[in-house]
């Protein structure tokens, strides 16, 4: 039961969260209840940034009510997320279980965290259908990644969650979307996930076409600034940059749509109308500092922007963006 369960839950994590998930023995049973060490054997782990302790039974010694007080007990001696953890579970502990508010994971079959927003349980586990609008916002990351940094060995969620500044779990997901999308294929080396594209740099964006999406959620229009925090520049001021179109009058930057509050506040900026903005800032949905290192971001989020722009002169400036990269 010990290492047998252990490795099967660190398995298990691993393979769901699409990151590297080390299950451990946990130190510090003499703190709590006596009988809690001789009803259960204690794991613990770090998931998400959240140090998480697992309570694991193979037998039904106790009620979800019962198990619901025991998590608490842990809780309380530990500031951490308390998880029980069984090989097997019934859907009515299970429905019991979420009433009460616990955590459970059965390795294989069953993951409730929600602490971590984690819900995979049985009627979850169908594939999610890939958005009509286009890839998710991480998997168009993931792609342009690939195309941009040339890097043949940052092929894991592990690898490319820091990088583009998601969590490994989200870079997982975006992998499902390129396969479901025919971009990609994805295989299991080891405890981890690799992907693979199937096409050559310039013939795979060819292929993305239909599926790309602008990266801008909104635009902000603000005066009143000062760059507390570094920006990259975007939208037609980067495009300008890039290719022969003119410089607009009022420059343009980009940051990441959750950290437009943190950003606006640090900056001092002011919001107001197109008319009266000294900047724009457009917030985006995946980060643009994760692409590009210089001050610009990168040029294929700015041609996916601006490749159907209603501005032809914009239109033709994202084509000879496209004639600038080195496939």
């Amino acid at each position: 039961m010990d290492n047998g369960f252990a490795e099967a839950l660190e398995r298990y994590l691993g393979e769901t969260l699409h990151d590297r998930i080390k299950v451990g023995g946990y130190e510090r049973t003499a703190r709590l209840p006596s009988f809690l060490g001789h009803a259960y054997k204690l794991f613990e782990s770090n998931i998400a940034g959240r140090q998480c302790v697992f309570l694991v039974t193979e037998q039904d010694i106790a009620t979800p009510s019962e198990i619901a007080k025991h998590v608490n007990l842990v809780r309380n001696e530990d500031d951490a997320i308390v998880i029980f953890a069984t090989p097997t579970m019934s859907a009515h502990n299970r429905n019991r279980l979420i009433r009460h508010g616990v955590s459970f994971v059965v390795p294989g079959n069953q993951l409730y965290i929600p602490e971590l927003a984690m819900d995979l349980r049985e009627h979850f586990r169908a594939k999610r259908p890939r958005q009509a609008d286009g890839l998710s916002p991480a998997a168009q990351a993931v792609l342009f990644h690939y195309l941009l940094r040339r890097d043949e060995y940052a092929t894991t969620p592990s690898q490319l969650a820091e990088r583009l500044r998601y969590s490994a779990m989200s870079v997982g997901r975006a992998f499902d979307d390129l396969v479901t999308a025919g971009l990609a294929e994805t295989e299991k080396q080891g405890k981890e996930r690799h992907i693979a594209f199937k096409s050559n740099r310039r013939e795979l964006l060819d292929d993305a076409l239909p599926h790309l999406r602008t990266p801008v959620r909104t635009e902000k229009f603000v005066r009143n600034g000062h760059f507390a925090i570094p920006l990259k520049k975007a939208g037609e001021t980067a495009l300008a940059l890039l290719t022969d179109l003119s410089q607009p009058h009022t420059e343009t930057y980009a940051v990441a749509s959750g950290d437009w509050k943190v950003v606006s506040e640090a900056c001092g900026f002011i919001e107001t109308d197109r008319y009266g903005a000294e900047l724009v800032i457009e917030t985006w949905a995946y980060d643009p500092a994760g692409l590009a290192d210089g001050p610009i971001v990168d040029p294929l989020s700015l041609y996916a922007q601006f490749r159907t722009h209603e501005d032809e002169r914009a239109a033709m400036a994202a084509e000879q963006i496209l004639e600038n990269i080195e496939w």
